[in-house]
């Protein structure tokens, strides 16, 4: 394989000059673009668009529904359901805070299982 010559260095310096001018112009109108976006918007972002899931929930005084085996199961799931959403409550225990809230023939028939 030959060496370069250098008009072809050159010619490739050039290029690579031509390319970071833009990407420096395109960084600069980037910057500008969040900068008078972020200061109008009222997301629930952060300011360069990324959600935080990561973050602990903020946990509100919410209630934990009770069940007495009296009315509708699927009122307590739905509501436990979204307990749990809103809690950011880990799986693993999820059955076990909706046991601990039943009470009455609810519970018994659980203790029963």
């Amino acid at each position: 394989m030959a060496e370069p010559s250098n008009a072809n260095l050159a010619k490739l310096i050039e290029t690579i000059t031509g390319t970071i001018t833009t990407l420096q112009a395109d960084v600069t109108e980037l910057k500008k673009n969040k900068g008078s976006s972020s200061s109008s918007s009222s997301s629930g972002g952060t300011a360069d668009g990324q959600h935080h899931t990561d973050r602990p929930p903020r946990f509100q005084k919410l209630d934990f529904p009770r069940y007495d085996g009296k009315s509708d199961p699927m009122l307590f799931i739905n509501k436990c359901e979204s307990y749990f959403t809103q809690q950011r409550t880990m799986a693993e225990e999820r059955v076990w805070m909706a046991s601990y809230h039943l009470e009455d023939v609810a519970q018994l028939w659980y203790i029963q299982l």
